[in-house]
């Protein structure tokens, strides 16, 4: 009896302190925003290649809120804010995820299905599906993410052995958001024969204009076993994060060829930070410059050969860019 009474007493705490909660939620409105402002005020690294004014963003869309302090008219104000920001690596964990998408202006340039082109191999996993190019010595590896566990990319070993002979490699990696940079290059470092220089980083430090050192970041080199043949990489708007880290490297290799189309634009790494009423919120905190100087964060990352699927090709099922990178390749 005591047992039973002793629950019902911490059911009616926390139920009392989760009414508290929402009523602190609903009245913090104007916390959380100012919040938020601080935050990117204090850590976002892309003030200096800002076209927009965030401060007086922040004003107008503070006036707004204020005028009308709930919590869905905060979660529209924070929505402003981000897309002002145009950063798909500063996000607000609210129960739906706030973010800028920095692809949704942008042709996909990727068809749904590609079976007609390729002689899957039955080893193909949810993360990385490979196999021959149909009636072509061409082996096909795409990679739907570098989010995954590092042993599914562990496989590339077995897949290079198992498509050993071919004349050539594309490595599809179109609509692939990111993940880890360590997947990245544990597969940059299975086409690699030699230490290049890939980019450059630094960290935002102190004011908006303020930075750390610049660290270098070269290509991986792995001892084993690694295809030394002709390789062309599929790209489109939606490649994006580690996936650009992982074509920062491979552009660098005088065999790869990019086809496609220029990526999204994410180089910066994600900062995570708590907003007051408790939702998590991530803000980018480094720059990333290529070779040429050029920080890529809103520009993405250009193809060799930029190619476009049309409409008519897509009416047709017709994957311009997987054509032309076995032309290239044959």
């Amino acid at each position: 009896m005591k047992k039973i009474l002793l629950l019902l007493i911490i059911t009616a705490h926390l139920s009392a302190c989760g009414n508290l909660f929402f009523t602190k939620e609903d009245n913090s409105s104007l916390a959380t925003f100012d919040a938020f402002y601080q935050e990117i005020d204090t850590h976002f690294s892309f003030f200096p290649l800002l076209t927009i004014n965030f401060d007086s963003a922040y004003a107008s869309n503070r006036a707004i809120l204020q005028a009308n302090p709930n919590r869905s008219e905060l979660i529209n104000r924070l929505q402003e804010m981000l897309n002002v920001l145009g950063d798909g690596h500063t996000n607000v964990y609210t129960p739906d995820l706030l973010r800028y998408d920095f692809a949704e202006k942008f042709p996909v340039n990727k068809l749904v299905s590609i079976v007609e082109y390729i002689d899957r191999s039955s080893n193909s996993n949810r993360v990385i599906e490979y196999g021959k190019i149909k009636n072509e010595n061409i082996g096909y590896i795409h990679i739907s993410s570098f989010g995954a566990n590092e042993s599914i990319y562990l496989l590339i070993d077995k897949i290079l052995s198992d498509l050993a002979g071919v004349n050539g490699m594309i490595i599809d990696v179109r609509s692939n958001g990111g993940g880890s940079s360590n997947n990245a290059n544990l597969i940059i470092s299975r086409f690699n024969d030699q230490s290049r220089f890939m980019f450059r980083s630094r960290q935002r430090i102190g004011k908006r204009d303020e930075f750390g050192a610049w660290v270098e970041s070269f290509t991986p080199i792995f001892e084993g076993a690694r295809f030394a043949g002709k390789v062309v990489v599929l790209t489109n708007r939606r490649c994006y994060s580690a996936t650009e880290w992982f074509l920062a490297g491979m552009r660098t290799l005088p065999q790869v060829t990019i086809v496609g189309d220029t990526t999204g634009g994410g180089s910066g790494r994600p900062l995570p930070r708590e907003l007051p009423n408790g939702w998590a919120m991530r803000v980018s905190n480094t720059q990333r410059q290529l070779p040429d100087g050029r920080d890529y964060q809103f520009s993405g990352i250009y193809p060799d050969v930029p190619l476009w699927i049309s409409d008519a090709d897509l009416d047709s099922n017709t994957d311009t860019i997987l054509e032309a990178a076995i032309n290239l390749l044959k």
